[in-house]
């Protein structure tokens, strides 16, 4: 009989997983600097980035694999992206809340993922459910549904930004 492994994420600095983080959701493409009306009541909002994103970690609790994948997700959008595409002030923002929401539902077991409207409560309802919905579902376009990571992604996720983001990858051996 074979052994079976079952893959572990590790991350050793919850500060590391947010600053990079937040430098992977600010870099994904080029935001416009004026602001819409309705962009504008939504940004004035909205408090510094990372401490956006230290919000939704702190009370979404999800585990550090759920966060990996999202940064691969988010590595994805990047990649797809037109070159001339741009965001608005609070595109980063969405964008993130994007890729953790299908990170958490695609990885989850039955009733244990985050939804659109604990989005919504998480962020103090700056974005309503409509609005979650409607990112979660662009994002999904935009990433072509490419939802599945296996190990192999991971471990190359990893090896290019393992040490940045302080995690790695325990992979323990089951007897048969």
């Amino acid at each position: 009989m074979n052994a079976r492994t079952i893959p572990t994420v590790w991350s050793r600095s919850p500060e590391a997983l947010l600053s990079f983080t937040t430098s992977t959701a600010t870099s994904l493409l080029p935001c416009n600097k004026k602001r819409s009306i309705q962009t504008k009541m939504t940004a004035d909002r909205l408090p510094p980035l990372n401490e956006f994103i230290a919000t939704v970690f702190e009370r979404s609790q999800l585990p550090p694999c759920v966060c990996l994948v999202s940064l691969i997700y988010l590595q994805r959008l990047k990649m797809s992206l037109p070159r001339h595409a741009r965001g608005d002030v609070d595109t980063p923002y969405r964008l993130f809340l994007a890729a953790i929401l299908t990170a958490s539902k695609f990885m989850s077991e039955t009733g244990t993922c985050l939804t659109s409207q604990a989005i919504t409560e998480m962020t103090d309802h700056v974005y309503t459910f409509k609005d979650v919905n409607l990112m979660e579902r662009s994002f999904l376009g935009l990433i072509k549904y490419n939802l599945f990571v296996d190990v192999q992604g991971i471990k190359d996720y990893l090896a290019m930004h393992g040490k940045l983001l302080e995690m790695g990858l325990i992979e323990e051996v089951l007897d048969p």
